[in-house]
């Protein structure tokens, strides 16, 4: 009975660790999207092609020739900041 008891008393604190693992998580990401705010286009690796010739380049058709993407974290940071700042006009 005693096995029971202290099985019953120590549920309940693996959620509450995991809550916090998850928002520590989303923290860290939030800050690495603020500071990094694109990622390499994984299509290319910088931006061209070359040409079925050989002879010229041509530029990145997801990424137009840049070589970066936005990522997914502070797409929805600026939608977030401009949903904000258009109430904030309207007002």
């Amino acid at each position: 009975m005693t096995l029971l008891a202290t099985a019953a008393s120590h549920s309940g604190t693996g959620a509450g660790t995991l809550a916090l693992l998850a928002l520590i998580t989303a923290a860290v990401y939030l800050i690495h999207c603020a500071v990094w705010p694109f990622r390499p286009c994984r299509y290319c690796q910088g931006g061209r092609f070359r040409s079925p010739t050989g002879r010229a380049w041509r530029p990145c058709r997801y990424c137009g020739g840049s070589g970066a993407k936005i990522r997914a974290g502070r797409r929805i940071w600026t939608y977030l900041t401009n949903t904000r700042d258009r109430d904030r006009r309207t007002r």
